[in-house]
């Protein structure tokens, strides 16, 4: 008579038992019989028993090895949920003990919301009567671990589930190294859109930066035939135009330098640098601009101010474009005078600190933080881009740039560098 639903497997030593207790009963009949042909019969009879006996067990073996020494988690259960194997790969992982499991629930060993999803998760298997997959989690004496576990429900002869068997294995480290190699991924596609984003904000800062040192050569270049054509021509005129061309030819060719030496990874090019020297060659360069927006400066300048190791061609970029923003930024005002302020002074031992202040409309509170960032502009026309470059030949010197307005009355934009250690007296005469 077949049982109605699936027994607990027999372990090694129970099978074997169970055999020597047939084989016994076997030995007793084969006693009892009298006629040589029963016996000859009963003996072949016994030899093919013995036979399929010895595959069985080979079979039972290494079924029983597999399952034992399967790092999965290995059970199998009765529709109404009592466990009726597990392998020690379960008793490891989820800390229980065969005792504590055989012929009891999920709620009789594991926590209820454990116990409900492994329920809930073995009734979907055994309703579709298809292999199911789901991820579970079990508590363990290491934490909770995520499982994905495999269901697959057992069928009696007639088509009936009569329970479900599963393998649960431990996928908690394979989702954490996925998750990492997802994290990587993401932070090299980050890398590679900044460096693209680098490459397009240099090649539209040279045409930027470059730009305004083109467009002073070809206006003093109109200037200078407008002049030509007076009779008598002006020469004092004519010398003083020519003049600020080849100043704003050095220009052009110090923005290609201080650009080109952004760029490198090692910059050869720095001396010691007087910063004081900067401004005035800058203001003096930008008299013509400043005198046709009429614009008024002053200048405080400290006379104590210690010289800087530094690229002198990129730290004059950077008071340049200040400057020249400032210019910009009052180009609107017409209800007070534009004044233009530069200074300089010690901050404390090791500091210096370059300052530009303007009268202009002042820059918005809420758009300080960002106005050095690649692309952000407070110009009409602006690219967004010569401040994102100052931040960062800036921050190439060790120093900071940081502005400051109250939105109404002008701006306050200044860069803090630190002192290099020369000797002050030496490279006055080096950078005269």
């Amino acid at each position: 008579m077949k049982p109605v639903g699936p027994s607990i497997p027999m372990s090694q030593p129970e099978f074997e038992a169970h055999y020597d207790a047939l084989k016994r009963e076997i030995d007793a009949l084969e006693a009892d019989l009298a006629e040589p042909k029963a016996r000859k019969h009963f003996a072949d009879v016994r030899q093919r028993i013995e036979a399929l006996y010895e595959t069985l067990r080979e079979n039972h073996l290494l079924l029983h090895t597999v399952l034992e020494n399967s790092a999965a988690s290995i059970y199998a259960k009765r529709k109404d949920g009592r466990y009726i194997f597990l392998n020690r790969g379960m008793e490891l992982l989820c800390n229980v003990t065969r005792e504590q499991c055989l012929g009891r629930t999920d709620f009789d060993v594991f926590p209820l919301e454990i116990a409900q999803q492994y329920r809930s998760n073995d009734v979907a298997a055994m309703r579709t009567g298809k292999l199911s997959e789901s991820e579970e989690m079990s508590k363990t004496p290491a934490g909770d671990r995520l499982l994905l576990s495999k269901k697959v429900p057992l069928i009696s002869d007639a088509g009936e589930v009569q329970g479900i068997c599963g393998i649960s294995t431990d996928i908690t480290d394979l989702r954490r190294t996925e998750r990492a190699l997802r994290e990587a991924v993401e932070t090299l596609q980050r890398e590679r859109d900044n460096k693209l984003l680098n490459v397009e904000a240099a090649t539209a800062s040279i045409a930027h930066e470059v730009r305004q040192p083109l467009g002073a050569i070809a206006t003093g270049g109109l200037a200078g035939i407008r002049f030509l054509g007076m009779m008598p021509p002006d020469l004092d005129e004519l010398r003083a135009i020519l003049n600020g061309i080849i100043t704003d030819c050095h220009h052009a060719s110090e923005v290609f330098d201080s650009i080109g030496g952004l760029f490198k990874k090692v910059d050869h090019s720095r001396r010691p640098v007087d910063v004081n020297e900067i401004a005035r060659g800058v203001l003096q360069s930008l008299h013509g601009q400043l005198r046709d927006h009429g614009v008024a400066t002053e200048t405080e300048l400290a006379s104590d101010l210690p010289l800087i190791e530094g690229h002198q061609g990129q730290l004059r970029q950077v008071v340049f474009n200040l400057v020249h923003n400032a210019i910009d930024a009052m180009a609107t005002t017409t209800d007070k005078a534009r004044l233009l302020r530069v200074s300089t002074q010690p901050r404390d031992r090791n500091t210096i600190v370059v300052a530009v202040e303007d009268s202009g409309p002042g820059i918005d509170s809420g758009r300080l933080n960002n106005i050095f960032d690649a692309f952000v502009t407070t110009k009409a026309n602006g690219m967004g881009l010569g401040l994102a470059i100052c931040r960062m030949i800036v921050q190439r010197h060790g120093g900071q740039l940081s502005a400051s307005s109250d939105g109404k009355t002008g701006a306050r934009v200044q860069f803090v560098l630190p002192v290099g250690l020369v000797d002050t007296a030496q490279a006055r005469n080096v950078s005269h």
